[in-house]
């Protein structure tokens, strides 16, 4: 490819049809910065890595996403949403299929894991599957090894039944054996083969995506949903789904979307 590097902008349009990610509204800190970075990761210069992700290698373009995206979450967010989870799935019979799409770094999934483990459903056969984009997120989500900020928000009553002594604080072998690591891309990947699930949850995930490829993975996310399953927003996601037809469930102080039987 001859003349200069690309301009942000075509590489965050590439990057929006690849993976979702829409960044419009910070392209010269946020993308700038992760082109930065991942040249230095990748030892490459940035100006060539952009020509890369331009011509969509994949390889490049699994860089950048490791080091554009933000990977700021914390366990036991929104828990009036997490027991909400917890109360419906223990009225159902059966064993649990929760998708957790977007995990990040593993704090959601393993959550939803204590919250049922606090619910009485030891040996249930729950299974939670946490899906995430970035491979550098799911190394740490496998580790399952928290600092102090990530746990910020987690009862202490429920660290000590939960968590194993030490610094940082790792999970417990019980509620990691509940929880499954894959990746998967929202935009480009078919359904998780463990579909069709009980519970999905996508909090916080879609205000990334432009509002047309936010639409695309709700009715992704809706069509991998048991009859009588539940989608599970951010507060901040909820209005991109009012146009999908759901039953909204109040539950506690959290809004629980609700697939027809």
């Amino acid at each position: 490819m001859s003349g200069g590097p690309p301009s942000l902008a075509e590489v965050a349009r590439v990057l929006a049809e690849e993976v979702g990610l829409s960044l419009a509204d910070g392209l010269d800190h946020a993308l700038g910065s992760g082109l930065e970075a991942a040249a230095a990761a990748t030892g490459a210069d940035p100006g060539a890595l952009a020509r890369r992700v331009v011509a969509r290698e994949p390889g490049a373009i699994a860089a950048l996403v490791e080091h554009a995206t933000v990977l700021e979450t914390a366990f036991w967010r929104h828990p009036e949403q997490l027991e909400a989870v917890a109360r419906a799935i223990s009225a159902r019979p059966g064993p649990a299929r929760v998708w957790s799409a977007g995990c990040a770094t593993g704090e959601e999934p393993y959550s939803v894991a204590l919250a049922l483990l606090e619910a009485g459903r030891h040996g249930r056969g729950d299974r939670i599957l946490a899906t995430d984009v970035s491979a550098r997120a799911l190394e740490a989500a496998r580790a399952a090894a928290y600092g102090d900020r990530a746990l910020r928000r987690l009862p202490a009553g429920v660290a000590a039944r939960w968590l194993e002594p030490g610094t940082p604080r790792r999970v417990a072998a019980g509620p990691r054996a509940l929880v499954t690591f894959e990746r998967h891309n929202l935009v480009r990947d078919p359904t998780p083969a463990a579909a069709p699930f009980d519970v999905v949850l996508c909090r916080n995930v879609l205000i990334y995506f432009s509002p047309e490829t936010a639409a695309i993975v709700l009715g992704r996310l809706v069509r991998a949903l048991a009859p009588g399953g539940l989608l599970v927003l951010g507060p901040v996601d909820l209005p991109l789904a009012r146009a999908l037809e759901l039953e909204r469930v109040e539950d506690g102080g959290a809004t629980l979307l609700r697939r027809p039987q």
